[in-house]
This record gives C-alpha cells, structure tokens and sequence, in this order.
C-alpha cells in the first residue's frame, strides 16, 4: 500500500468515511499544507463529455439502476450528443475546473499570508467524474511530499468512494 507522508491510503479512507478530522498532520517531509478541494466535476472538453458520462452513470453510490455498466454506456453514448451540444453554446465544456483552480491558488496566497507557520501551501483539486480524479490527486500527494492535508468535510461523499477503491 502506497503511503502519503507517514499516512497510507487506509488512513485516508478511513477519516473520509469517518468524517473524523478536517486536517492530518504527519511528521514526513518539509512542512506543506497540502487543501484538497473535490467535486464532482465536469468535462473541460466536448471530447471529455463521454467519459464524463460514462463514469457518472456508473456510479451506483450516485444512480443505483440494475445491469449499472450497460445501462450506464447506452446512457452515456445517447446523452453526449446533446449534452456536447450545450457545452458548445458555452465555451466547448465545464468551466469548474477552471475557476476551482482560481480559488484555489488565490486561498493558497491568502493562507500563506494569514498562517506562514504552516507554508508553503498548495491546492489540489480531486473530481469523481472529471479530470483530475481524486485518486490520482492522492498519488500527487503523495509525490509533493505532504505532512499535512487539510480537505472539507462537506464534500467527504465526493471523494470516498473513489478513495476507498484505490
């Protein structure tokens, strides 16, 4: 099992099914604050559209339906036309990425001015449906070198299925 800082994945899963704690600290590493900020998603592209689809409809925490992975793919395949078409009106997909990585950034300056005991900071951005996903998110991480982690537990049921599947 891979770990992130002095924590492994099954500590992660374990405080985002818990909803036990809003920040982990571990002694590993520079000192970091890593804030990770989930969401559902959205497709950044119309070629993102499909698997975005895709991978909602087969969510069964999400839309429990019987035979969920044929159900899902007929779903997706006869829903990307028109939903590609209403992407195209605005802009060609989601602007949420866009704009979660402009909070993101700006609520990074803010805490490294309000709190320079716990900078550098850094955001991450985890989706359940949409590049970046939230497992891939914690291998970068991971990577970075964390000793602390910081998320919100409000949208805890966003990324703890993912979380708990990795």
């Amino acid at each position: 099992m891979a770990n992130l800082g002095n924590f492994s994945y099954g500590i992660l899963r374990h405080i985002f099914r818990h909803q036990s704690c809003r920040c982990l600290t571990t002694s590993a590493g520079s000192v970091k604050t890593g804030i990770m900020m989930l969401n559902l998603g959205g497709p950044e592209t119309t070629n993102d559209v499909h698997p975005f689809l895709l991978r909602l409809f087969s969510d069964k925490d999400l839309i429990p339906l019987p035979a969920q992975k044929r159900l899902a793919e007929w779903i997706a395949k006869r829903r990307t036309p028109k939903i590609v078409e209403q992407y195209n009106e605005i802009g060609g997909g989601s602007p949420i990425k866009m704009w979660t990585d402009l909070q993101g950034k700006e609520m990074c300056e803010l805490l490294d001015q309000m709190s320079p005991e716990t900078a550098p900071h850094k955001h991450y951005i985890g989706f359940r449906y949409a590049d970046p996903l939230t497992e891939d998110t914690i291998e970068q991480m991971e990577r970075d070198g964390l000793n602390t982690l910081s998320h919100s537990l409000n949208t805890h049921s966003t990324a703890a299925p993912p979380l708990a599947a990795v």
